[in-house]
């Protein structure tokens, strides 16, 4: 997808590292899903990939109890729904997360990384930078006949 083109519609919205928080971000995409007739099934995929990031940022990404802002920019481009997330949280890539064992029987199987697990399966891209002492997270979902490269084959 060329982002280098300027989205039809950019949303930008600063959220507080609260749960309460993860609403208004859900009922932004939801009013922007509708107001663009966007596919739903791309906007469902992105609000439980939103959702996963997000409170991941919020469970595992400050080392103090302190009010820190996360932005975030809901953009919507030809064929395509893109959400960034960017945070001032400790550094993490969830791109170098490895695949869950999904082969492995349950009581063996280490804990955690499912919940990117599905980010993957559901984005078809994903990318991670850290700039200035922040992450950002871009998550984008194409649509209209696109294939959705993140897929795996057990998803």
């Amino acid at each position: 997808m060329a982002t280098s083109d300027p989205p039809l519609e950019l949303i930008e919205m600063m959220i507080a590292n609260r749960v309460e928080e993860l609403a208004r971000v859900a009922a932004r995409l939801d009013d922007l899903g509708t107001r663009r007739g966007l596919p739903r099934d791309a906007v469902a995929d992105l609000h439980v990939a939103l959702d996963e990031v997000l409170t991941n940022v919020l469970s595992h990404g400050y080392d103090d109890a302190g009010a820190h802002e996360i932005r975030i920019a809901l953009a919507v481009f030809p064929g395509a729904l893109q959400a960034e997330v960017e945070d001032d949280g400790r550094p993490f890539d969830p791109l170098k997360i490895a695949p869950p064992d999904r082969t492995a029987p349950l009581a063996e199987r280490k804990v955690g990384g499912l919940g990117i697990h599905f980010v993957r399966s559901l984005m078809s891209e994903l990318a991670y930078q850290r700039i200035g002492g922040r992450n950002r997270l871009v998550l984008t979902r194409t649509f209209a006949g696109e294939s959705r490269k993140g897929r795996d084959d057990g998803a």
